[in-house]
C-alpha cells in the first residue's frame, strides 16, 4: 500500500510538472502580436505614431503588473487559491483570442485585446511559478526553472512564427494564437492542486521578503527595459532594411525563444558551473545581439542570429534569478516574491521600455532603429560590467 501511495504521488508530481510546463508554453502571447507593429503604424492606423503604437503594445506589460499585484493580494488574504488565479489568467489570455474575431476595427479594440493578454499574464505567470516553488524540492526546482524556460521559449517560437504568418494574412492574426490557451484551461483544472493559502496560516511563519528578492527584482526590471527594445522595433527595423515582411518579422521575434529553448536545456549545467556570474554574461549577450543588429541591418541571417543570441541571454538570466529567489522564499511568501520578480519587475520594465528607450534614442539619434539598437547595446554592456563587479565584490566580502 505504501508503494502504491508513493507511485501515485510520483505520478501526480509528473502530471503537475507537465501541466505547469504546458502553461509556460502559452505564457508569451505578446510575441505573436509584436510583428503587427509596423503594419498597425503604416496601414491599419496610419494616423498613429510609432511611439503611440508601441505604448499601446506596452499596455500588455502594464496590465500584467496591475493584475500581478491584485493576484498576490487576494491569494495572500485567502480570498482565492493560486490554482484559481492561475486558471483565471489562462482564461483571460484565451479570451483575447476569441475577442479578436469581433474586436478588430478600432484603435480601442487593440487596447482591449492587449489589456486582456496583459491581465491574463499577470494572473497566470507569477502564480504558476509560485506553484513550482511550493511543490518541488531544490533539485526539482532547478530542473523546473530550466525546463520552464525551455517550454516558455518553445511557446514563444510557436507564437512568433504562427503570429507572423497570420498577421501576413490579417493584422489581428497574432491575437488568434491566444486560442492555444483553451485546452490548457481544462488540464489546469484537473491537475493543479487546490490548496488555499490564508493570512492565518502565514502568521505561523515570517512573511517578510528577504532583501535579495528586491535585488533580483531590480535586475529583472533593468533586463526587461533593454530586452524589450528588440521586439518592439524589429518589424520596423526589418522594413527599414527591406529584408522581409510581417511573416519574417514574426520569425525574427521568435528567434530569441529558439535561443531560449537551447539555453533552457543547458541551464542546469551552466548555472552550476558559473553561479551568479551567468547574470552579467546574459547582459553581455544582449550587447552582442544589439551590436549585430546595428552592424548588419540588411542581412537576414545576421538578424536572426542576433535575435537568437538575445534569447540565450534571456534564458541564462531569468531562470537563475528565479532559482535564487526560490531558495530564499517559502510557501508563505512565494506569491509575493513571484509577483515582484515575474510581474512588477518585468511588467513595469516592458511598459517603460518604449517610453524610455524609444523617446530617448529618438531625441538623440532620430528614428534610426540602428542607432536605437546600438545605444541599447552599450547600455547592456555597462550594466554587465556593473553587475559583474557587484557579484565579484559580494563573493570577496
Amino acid at each position: 500500500m505504501e508503494i502504491n501511495n508513493t507511485d501515485a504521488k510520483q505520478s501526480g508530481s509528473k502530471a503537475l510538472m507537465l501541466v505547469l510546463l504546458l502553461i509556460a508554453l502559452i505564457q508569451m502571447p505578446q510575441i505573436a502580436v509584436l510583428p503587427a507593429i509596423e503594419q498597425l503604424t503604416t496601414e491599419v492606423f496610419p494616423d498613429r505614431t510609432l511611439q503611440s503604437i508601441q505604448t499601446v503594445m506596452g499596455l500588455i506589460s502594464f496590465m500584467s503588473v496591475a493584475t500581478g499585484i491584485i493576484g498576490a493580494i487576494i491569494i495572500r488574504w485567502g480570498v482565492s487559491s493560486k490554482k484559481t488565479v492561475t486558471i483565471l489568467g489562462i482564461v483571460l489570455i484565451a479570451s483575447a483570442g476569441v475577442g479578436a474575431f469581433f474586436l478588430n476595427t478600432r484603435f480601442w479594440h487593440v487596447i482591449v485585446l492587449n489589456a486582456l493578454i496583459g491581465a491574463g499574464m499577470g494572473f497566470c505567470i507569477p502564480n504558476s511559478q509560485s506553484i513550482v516553488f511550493d511543490s518541488f524540492d531544490e533539485k526539482r526546482r532547478q530542473f523546473m526553472v530550466g525546463m520552464t524556460s525551455a517550454f516558455l521559449s518553445a511557446g514563444g517560437v510557436i507564437m512568433g512564427v504562427g503570429g507572423g504568418l497570420l498577421i501576413a494574412i490579417v493584422w489581428y492574426g497574432g491575437y488568434l494564437m491566444a486560442l492555444l490557451a483553451l485546452p490548457v484551461i481544462v488540464l489546469s483544472i484537473i491537475y493543479i492542486p487546490s490548496a488555499r493559502q490564508s493570512v492565518l496560516n502565514d502568521a505561523k511563519r515570517s512573511s517578510k521578503l528577504p532583501g535579495a528578492v528586491f535585488f533580483y527584482g531590480a535586475l529583472i526590471f533593468l533586463f526587461s527595459v533593454v530586452f524589450n527594445v528588440a521586439g518592439m522595433n524589429i518589424s520596423t527595423h526589418i522594413a527599414n532594411g527591406n529584408i522581409g515582411d510581417a511573416a519574417f518579422a514574426g520569425l525574427a521575434a521568435a528567434m530569441p525563444m529558439l535561443g531560449g529553448i537551447v539555453m533552457g536545456l543547458l541551464f542546469v549545467k551552466m548555472s552550476n558551473a558559473l553561479g551568479d556570474k551567468i547574470l552579467p554574461l546574459a547582459f553581455f549577450m544582449l550587447f552582442v545581439g544589439f551590436t549585430i543588429l546595428n552592424v548588419f541591418p540588411t542581412s537576414l541571417v545576421m538578424t536572426l542570429l542576433a535575435m537568437f543570441l538575445k534569447g540565450l541571454g534571456l534564458s541564462m538570466f531569468m531562470p537563475r534569478c528565479l532559482f535564487n529567489v526560490s531558495n530564499i522564499t517559502d510557501p508563505s511568501n512565494s506569491s509575493t516574491a513571484t509577483m515582484l520578480v515575474l510581474s512588477i519587475a518585468p511588467g513595469s520594465g516592458g511598459f517603460l521600455s518604449p517610453i524610455i528607450m524609444t523617446n530617448l534614442t529618438f531625441a538623440l539619434g532620430g528614428d534610426s532603429t540602428r542607432f536605437r539598437y546600438q545605444f541599447t547595446g552599450f547600455v547592456c554592456l555597462a550594466i554587465s560590467i556593473v553587475v559583474f563587479l557587484m557579484i565579484s565584490r559580494k563573493k570577496t566580502d
